[in-house]
């Protein structure tokens, strides 16, 4: 067995580990994370079902992007970026979530409300969502702008991104007012104050800011970290470790970035809700 194919199934084999242990946690002891008891939007019965066809939604469109990356970049920088989103972006949504909740940053910010799997806080649809946005927006940019270097490649895909979240933020938090369930909220639920915050669409202004910098900081380390003349270099091993090693890092430089605009923002622009929606 080759050095990919070995990559490939020990980190599944981790990643799969983390989120049956995740999932466990959520769903039976949720006293533990004090989870929220907030029904999601479920549109049949029993709920179960709504749960797994969500996940095979998503683990769908994650195969066929997997597959192009394999054919684009190969398995190796494919599941790289892979693992290193759900990682990176899942890992950086748990903080803001626990920390939020259990009063490590300074303000309230949002949980969701319906998982099959799930990743700590996250549901695990939600990480695979991040890889299919990251890759596609990077591989769109790429089209677009073939000649420029991974950083300019980052920037426009963060764009993008941040483009496409948008319109589908504000449709997937009140998709409850359509739920035939008294209980239901949307997918996820805002906690912050429109009138205590700046918001668009009465959501947080730095949530649209968090979607920028993790798509464009985790573009700019993988572009940057595993340049195929560095992989080339340090060889596969080397690479992987330095790559996954330092994903810590590069989660406090976002989490820092994230909270210093948010007070900036909210110095100046406190109680600006630009387009109110849902009972905002």
């Amino acid at each position: 067995m080759d050095y990919d194919n070995k990559f490939i199934i020990l980190t599944t084999a981790i990643i799969t580990v983390i989120v049956i242990f995740s999932t466990i946690l959520h769903h039976l002891y949720p006293y533990i994370l004090q989870v929220p008891n907030v029904r999601g939007p479920y549109s049949s019965e029993p709920i179960w079902i709504d749960l797994i066809i969500s996940d095979l939604i998503i683990f769908g469109f994650a195969s066929v992007t997997v597959y192009h990356g394999i054919k684009s970049i190969g398995k190796f920088k494919t599941f790289c970026f892979l693992y290193g989103t759900v990682l990176f972006a899942g890992l950086e949504e748990c903080i803001w979530i626990l920390g939020g909740r259990f009063k490590i940053i300074p303000f309230e910010t949002y949980f969701f409300t319906r998982g099959g799997l799930w990743l700590l806080e996250i549901p695990f649809d939600t990480c695979l969502a991040w890889f299919v946005i990251s890759y596609s927006c990077l591989y769109i940019t790429k089209i677009i702008f073939p000649n420029r270097i991974y950083i300019f490649h980052a920037f426009i895909a963060g764009i993008l991104a941040v483009s496409l979240d948008l319109f589908m933020d504000p449709v997937m938090v009140n998709l409850g007012s359509v739920s035939r369930y008294s209980d239901s909220k949307g997918n996820w639920v805002w906690l912050n104050n429109p009138k205590e915050s700046f918001s668009i669409f009465s959501i947080p202004f730095n949530n649209f800011i968090g979607w920028f910098l993790v798509i464009f900081l985790f573009i700019v380390y993988y572009g940057y970290i595993l340049d195929d003349e560095k992989i080339k270099s340090r060889g596969k091993n080397k690479s992987l470790l330095i790559f996954f090693g330092f994903i810590p890092f590069l989660l406090i430089i976002c989490v820092i970035f994230i909270v210093v605009i948010y007070f900036i923002f909210n110095s100046f622009l406190i109680g600006i809700n630009i387009i109110p929606i849902g009972n905002a």
